[in-house]
């Protein structure tokens, strides 16, 4: 499977994905549900994730690409098909509460899959360059499917938009089937007859600092999810607004992705992570400030070219640092370590957002990225 290939399928499952986590949340928001409700929605998303992530990481290195690509895409699938099929009124929150759990579980298999190919393909010496690629396929999904669930959602309704990205992720299963004999089904056997503890990668040093920095990026990725369309509906914008605030993102993630192959030459992975702290830290320090569509559009913008500039350069570093056979593994530990944050932030920032406001969260954020940011400068120094 060539990469092209591979990217083009994680495009299609992640534009189910940020589909059902924006409509999802903005369906919870307009039957009244509060601030702390879409915080518990929005962890569900990753509960499941991080209680079987490295599990999940260990059996893709054992079985190759088809199953869990296979089983991903169905459970985002079923994820998709639930609040299409029960109307809020009758079933109140619980389809939607499933379909989190489902959806969430499926994009981590998937997702996990189709790194493992990128890095597999990939020329070692080249790997930023690879991952940003693939990055850049998140990148047009990313903003596909927030500006496209907000329009449907104007037009036909929270349910039929489900529905709409059901069709889109058969289209996926579809391109699966037609791919499958081209996908490993079995990697080598391990030698260990016992599997190491859930965290003994963690004994690796460096990969404990990539994975501790990532999971600080990825909660800000996840806040800005969260918390954009809780303030886009509390300054009155609409879903269309909201979806093309959460597009502007989106488009500055695919800016500096497309212009991280001639980054990597010229700046170590280290330096473009300090960065995207920073940067990060800035933008959420100026979002509670505005409530009209261009300058929140502009705030998502700067955060976007902070935060789309990590993934490549943590991918990079995981697969360079990891023992050889233990790829999937570090990746399991990676979206452990993520979720767990993922878990815990939308339960706090959704309390603190229903007792203070978004722009509580928002300063929380910044003053954790800032402090961050001065930990990696003085790391990179001392290197």
């Amino acid at each position: 499977m060539t990469l092209p290939r591979i990217i083009a399928f994680a495009v299609f499952a992640h534009i189910a994905f940020v589909s059902t986590r924006m409509n999802g949340s903005l369906y919870a928001l307009a039957n009244k549900a509060s601030t702390f409700t879409v915080g518990v929605l929005m962890a569900l998303f990753a509960l499941v994730p991080m209680l079987i992530a490295v599990r999940a990481g260990r059996w893709l290195d054992a079985v190759g690409a088809r199953r869990p690509l296979a089983i991903g895409l169905l459970m985002i699938l079923g994820g998709t098909v639930l609040p299409a099929a029960f109307p809020y009124p009758v079933a109140d929150i619980a389809p939607l509460l499933v379909a989190a759990s489902l959806v969430g579980t499926g994009m981590m298999l998937v997702q996990l899959t189709t790194q493992n190919l990128v890095g597999q393909r990939a020329d070692p010496a080249n790997l930023p360059a690879a991952f940003s690629s693939l990055a850049l396929g998140a990148s047009v999904s990313g903003l596909t499917g927030p500006v496209v669930t907000g329009v449907l959602i104007d037009r036909v309704g929270h349910r039929l938009t489900f529905a709409s990205f059901a069709l889109v992720t058969v289209v996926a299963l579809t391109f699966l089937l037609h791919q499958w004999q081209h996908l490993p089904t079995r990697h080598a056997e391990r030698a260990r007859a016992e599997p190491p503890p859930v965290f003994d990668l963690l004994r690796y040093r460096e990969i404990r600092n990539v994975l501790l920095l990532n999971a600080l990026l990825s909660s800000a990725w996840d806040l800005q999810t969260f918390m954009i369309p809780v303030h886009g509906t509390r300054v009155g914008l609409s879903a269309s607004e909201i979806g093309l605030v959460l597009g502007s993102f989106a488009v500055a993630t695919f800016a500096i992705r497309l212009a991280m192959p001639r980054l990597a030459r010229s700046f170590r992975e280290w330096e473009v992570l300090t960065f995207t702290l920073f940067t990060a830290a800035v933008a959420f320090a100026l979002m509670p400030w505005f409530g009209t569509l261009w300058p929140l559009a502009g705030c998502a913008f700067l955060l976007g070219l902070g935060l789309g500039a990590a993934q490549p350069n943590v991918m990079s570093l995981l697969h360079s640092r990891s023992p050889e056979g233990r790829i999937g593994e570090a990746l399991g530990l990676r979206t452990t370590v993520m979720n767990s944050s993922h878990v815990v932030l939308p339960l706090i920032f959704g309390a603190l957002g229903s007792v203070v406001g978004a722009g509580a969260a928002f300063g929380v954020m910044a003053a954790l990225l800032g402090g961050g940011g001065v930990t990696a400068l003085k790391g990179q120094r001392k290197r």
